[in-house]
């Protein structure tokens, strides 16, 4: 089975100035990433620009309404995603906890990160 995981972050100014993560996180992720690849529990990741490169396309009360970004009034935006393979939603929410932790390690107990975890229909 097929599961997305959702990166939601903060909003903020570092992330839209591109401002990578801490070199740390980097290696411990590339560690973690190297580690789900070689279990084929990876298909495919990627961490997405800053909110000011993309638009939001809405329709509301009939109308098709596009908004460049940024998005100043979200609070959190999708940061990135993983698309994994796994045998049930609760090996999914595993893998997930794994990423959450090495955030958790890495840069403390006062930042903030949610994971979705969504089966993709087939």
């Amino acid at each position: 089975m097929q599961y997305l995981m959702l990166i939601k972050i903060e909003n903020n100014a570092d992330y839209e100035a591109g401002k990578g993560p801490p070199a740390e996180l980097e290696v411990r992720m590339g560690a973690l990433i190297g580690e789900w690849s070689k279990s084929n529990a990876m298909v495919t990741a990627a961490g997405l620009r800053a909110p000011s490169k993309g638009a939001r396309v809405r329709l509301n009360a009939g109308k098709i309404i596009v908004s460049d970004g940024p998005f100043t009034e979200s609070k959190e935006i999708i940061g990135g995603y993983f698309i994994l393979e796994v045998p049930n939603k609760a090996a999914a929410i595993e893998l997930t906890k794994q990423f959450v932790e090495v955030h958790r390690q890495v840069l403390g107990d006062h930042f903030v990160l949610e994971c979705e975890v969504r089966e993709i229909e087939a």
